[in-house]
């Protein structure tokens, strides 16, 4: 963590301070009163007592901050300043404010603290679209010497994507808020933010998965609760009623019947992300371009939805990304698995056109997300995306997935990543 110098700045109501008391040393000296010349000391004394207050401010503070490692975009994001007064003099009204290199409200600040006006670099919030809804802005009312304290310091993330931190300002207008002491710390960091996470129809999800209600279909081990599956010699613990006495008989040594693992609900999701040959032959500035990126952003969002929607209901869940460079996740079923598929899907870079060829996983998908071609039909009232069953057991796929379409062609290629 970089600590740079502190500098004096004056406050947004400053000019009108000095303008006022500019009047009231005109009116005084043009009038002799007495009461006047009170009035010009007075603000005189408070202008003094300013400055005296933003010299020593501020001296001794230290800042660390403590930001989750990911968030989720349209919802609000807590950061963490840890303040320790390293002081023999107490600090009053702090304000803490993350800003970036080439903020767009940022360049008193730049100029103040000694940073140049034509500095550009990393900026969510002057994106477009912005990546972050206004600067974090966090306070604290009092630290005393030698304590410290944690300010929180809300935002609200729009996009996923890595979020980059880089700047925090530590400033206070202390006591009357004519100037303000600001310090700057260099102290660059990163929050992964995940796509918009909605809840989808249960029925609709588990129709998509390939799962087998009258439990027919078992996995290739015993040590479940279904079917008959093999025999084993005894081991201690096991229940009576699993043991064959038949077998037993006829062995002269006890032998327990082992039962077949229900085979879990799977789901392999493909994300197609391949760009049609109408938008590639038309120009880039088009508006069918961007509406395309909103729609490939769609279909990005209901793809994270439905992989936490699967997690939720114990459906081992993999992904495959056609069009954009992402490595291929096999399905499996935990925590650990659910945030890399859905850090996968914060780091896609639309972009970046390459396949992913490395880490295929094996069978073919089982649902297909697609982002609506905006030259087919340019309405409104068009979902940007849409779920595509093309397995699911047969049976025909509920729609209400509440804002998503989910319907099963007649046919489909099946696809085979790489």
């Amino acid at each position: 963590m970089e600590r740079s110098f502190g500098r004096i700045q004056p406050s947004p109501g400053s000019l009108v301070y000095l303008m006022v008391s500019a009047l009231i040393a005109f009116a005084a000296f043009h009038t002799q009163a007495n009461l006047l010349f009170w009035a010009l000391g007075l603000v005189v004394g408070a202008f003094g007592a300013s400055l005296l207050a933003s010299l020593v401010m501020l001296n001794g503070i230290e800042v660390q901050r403590l930001a989750p490692a990911r968030g989720v975009a349209g919802e609000p994001l807590i950061l963490r300043h840890n303040l320790v007064n390293h002081s023999r003099l107490a600090c009053f009204s702090i304000e803490i404010i993350e800003t970036w290199t080439g903020h767009h409200r940022g360049l008193r600040e730049r100029l103040v603290l000694g940073g140049s006006p034509n500095e550009q670099g990393a900026n969510p919030t002057g994106e477009t679209p912005p990546r972050l809804k206004g600067r974090p802005f966090g306070w604290a009312l009092h630290i005393g010497p030698g304590q410290s304290i944690q300010a929180e310091t809300p935002c609200w993330p729009r996009r996923r994507g890595p979020l980059k931190f880089e700047k925090i300002i530590v400033r206070s207008g202390f006591p009357f808020g004519v100037l303000r002491k600001a310090v700057q710390f260099n102290q660059p960091g990163e929050v992964l933010i995940y796509p918009p996470l909605r809840r989808l129809n249960r029925q609709a999800v588990l129709s998509l998965s390939n799962n087998d209600i009258s439990n027919a279909k078992h996995a290739d081990r015993g040590g479940g609760m279904g079917e008959f599956f093999g025999l084993r010699p005894y081991r201690p613990g096991d229940s009576y009623k699993l043991i064959d006495w038949k077998h037993s008989a006829r062995t002269s040594s006890l032998v327990s019947r082992e039962l077949a693992r229900p085979r879990p609900p799977r789901m392999m999701i493909l994300l197609d992300l391949s760009t049609p040959d109408t938008l590639r032959q038309t120009n880039a500035a088009d508006s069918g371009h961007a509406n395309w990126v909103d729609a490939q952003e769609e279909a990005i969002n209901l793809t994270g939805s439905l992989i936490r929607e699967a997690y939720l209901h114990g459906i081992h869940v993999g992904l495959t990304v056609a069009g954009a460079h992402c490595p291929a996740v096999p399905m499996h079923h935990n925590q650990a698995h659910r945030r890399r598929l859905l850090d996968a899907l914060a780091r896609l870079d639309l972009n970046d056109t390459q396949q992913a060829t490395q880490h295929t996983p094996t069978g073919q998908p089982t649902v297909i997300v697609l982002p609506h071609d905006p030259t087919q039909d340019p309405g409104e009232s068009t979902e940007k995306a849409s779920i595509i069953n093309i397995r699911g057991n047969g049976r025909r796929t509920p729609k209400n997935t509440r804002a998503y379409r989910t319907h099963k062609p007649p046919q489909h290629q099946p696809f085979a990543p790489g």
